[in-house]
């Protein structure tokens, strides 16, 4: 049985090879901004230390995943039936990049993981309205309070 009759086409590039690149293109992009924090050394690791190791670690796992993805799909023949629902994601979540500094923290994640799980998961109303509403006060209370990591606050205060 050829490659043909098993429902393989020669040649183009597979689904895995096109994800592990894409995973090393980023890595490299990461790479190259992180050159603008200083390294440090092993005993005392700079702000760039982390993000370097972390993007060494990205760009290994990508090259293998295109070295291996030899057997995956056709780039070709995969239907992208989720893709307006993909966009649709991405732009909220661009929304919410915008909102974050104008209307808070709190209240940017209340929405969008309202309009993420109320809108397009269809969840009941409740759950949706717990969720979002403790969700948000926690992760608040943890990055802010606990981690002391400075989050925007709404004009009120919130």
């Amino acid at each position: 049985m050829n490659e043909t009759d098993r429902g393989q086409t020669r040649g183009g590039l597979r689904s895995d090879q096109f994800s592990g690149l894409m995973l090393l293109a980023l890595a490299l992009y990461v790479g190259w901004e992180n050159r603008a924090y200083p390294l440090g050394s092993l005993q005392e690791p700079g702000p760039g230390y982390m993000p370097l190791l972390l993007v060494i670690f990205l760009g290994a796992m990508g090259l293998l995943i295109a070295l291996w993805g030899i057997k995956s799909a056709p780039l070709a023949s995969m239907k992208w039936t989720e893709a307006t629902r993909a966009v649709v994601i991405l732009v909220a979540c661009a929304v919410a990049t915008f909102a974050l500094e104008r209307i808070g923290y709190r209240i940017t994640m209340i929405a969008l993981l309202i309009f993420f799980l109320g809108a397009l998961e269809r969840k009941r109303p409740l759950p949706v309205a717990l969720v979002s509403v403790g969700f948000s006060f926690a992760s608040f209370y943890v990055i802010g309070d606990l981690l002391h990591v400075p989050l925007p606050r709404s004009p009120w205060g919130f």
